[in-house]
Formats: structure tokens, sequence, C-alpha cells
């Protein structure tokens, strides 16, 4: 087993218990107390678990948003998934904007069509400017390093004359069924993309339901498609309504 899977199955069996052993992990994953404390040093390093004399307790999830490179790190599977799902809107000759998401960065790099796509996404124009067949423009200005994207006024005041085919976000909370994000500049920049977008997709895994931040985009039953890893559960299910096409 690669450590990445072991990773995540500590996650989900710290997320059922509430907390975790060392000799629970040693005998779920079948591996040494060596290798136990490794995973460990590495998931407290990336900020999703609180480590204790013996075990690891969990975060409090409402409350951590990650960066970008720690977010790209978690939930790998389930972010193919979504992006897997995603890549089937893609269609030749039509206009994107590509958002500063793990998930859209997924996406990103599934794209072998003749498109084109703005984006103010440093990973996304890595990415994408390795493409022949699309037409790329990264929107510029300052460099906010956590969450790896440009930022400048005159630079997104050129989005209020986009009128993008389709705009496909991601979003650092779902709490309540609100798209919420850490940057307010970022958040804004969001805005005037979803104020022209034709249609509107939303990526997000399910467990963005447990996380909230400061700046509120929209709401879920604002965008067209919501696309996330499972199928969400009554009490999330009682936040969304029939506007939205849930993909899963």
């Amino acid at each position: 087993m690669y450590q990445e899977q072991r990773l995540q199955k500590i996650l989900e069996m710290l997320d059922k218990q509430g907390q975790l052993s060392s000799k629970e992990a040693m005998k779920l994953l079948a591996v040494s107390r060596d290798t136990v404390r490794r995973d460990f040093a590495l998931l407290t390093e990336r900020k999703q678990v609180s480590r204790t004399h013996g075990g690891i307790l969990p975060l409090q999830k409402s409350q951590t948003i990650l960066s970008f490179e720690e977010r790209l790190n978690n939930l790998m599977k389930e972010k193919n998934d979504i992006a897997q799902k995603a890549y089937q809107l893609i269609a030749e000759g039509q206009l994107y904007f590509f958002d500063v998401s793990t998930s859209v960065l997924k996406l990103a790099q599934l794209i072998d069509k003749d498109i084109t796509v703005y984006s103010h996404s440093l990973d996304n124009a890595l990415v994408l400017a390795q493409h022949e067949s699309v037409d790329f423009h990264l929107l510029g200005g300052r460099f906010h390093r956590k969450n790896r994207f440009y930022y400048a006024l005159n630079e997104v005041d050129l989005l209020k004359d986009i009128h993008f085919d389709v705009a496909i976000i991601g979003a650092a909370g779902l709490k309540d069924g609100q798209v919420s994000f850490e940057d307010e500049a970022d958040t804004y920049l969001k805005k005037l993309v979803l104020a022209n977008a034709k249609v509107k997709v939303l990526l997000a895994e399910e467990d963005k339901f447990k996380k909230q931040s400061n700046y509120v985009l929209a709401n879920i039953d604002d965008f067209d498609y919501f696309i996330t890893d499972k199928k969400p559960g009554k009490k999330i299910g009682a936040v969304l309504s029939d506007k939205v096409d849930i993909i899963f």
C-alpha cells in the first residue's frame, strides 16, 4: 500500500472513531510502529490531525482551511473522480474560466481539447501552458502565496466584459450551503466571473460541508451543476434544491 493510501485510511478511521491510537493504526494497516509514526508525523505536518501521547485526534474541520498545497495532498482519489466527471462538460471551441482549486487543477491536467481558458491560478498556468490546443490567458497581479493565485484590480476589471461559456469554480467551504473562500480579493474576482457566465459549475468534495471560510461567493443553488464525490446525505440535501444538477 502506498503512503497516500495509508494516510487516507488513517483519516477515514479517525473520522469514524474521533481518535486513533498507534496500535490501532498498526493493526488496521498491518505496518510497523515506525511506519505509523512517520504517517502520523506527516499528517500533523500537513495540519490534518493533532498529535497526542500514543495517537492522533482530528482538528476542528469547520475552522481549518488548509493551504493549496496541503489540500492538493488531501482526498486525492475524490478529487480525481470529480475531475473525471467535470471533464464530460468540456466541449471544443468554448470559453472557460478555471478557478484556483485543487479539484479544478486535476481537471486542467486532463484537458486535451481546443478551448480557451482564463484563470488567475499559477498551477493552472503551469499545466495548461503545456497544451498547444489550449488558448490560455493568465490574469496577473500580486501573487498570493498561500493559495497560489494572482490578483490586480485592473486585471480583474477585464472580466466585466467577458461572457464565459462555462465557469468552473472550487470551494474552500460549503457549510450551510454557502460557497465560501478565505481571500476577499479571490472571492470578488469570482463574483465578476459568475455574473457573466452562461453555465456555472461547482466542484467540491462532500467533506467541504464541514468547513466554512470568511467570504461568501454564492449559494450552491446559484450554480447549474454541483459535482461532488458522493451522494449528499439527508442533512446536506436539505440545503440543496432542484435548481442545481448534482453529479456524484
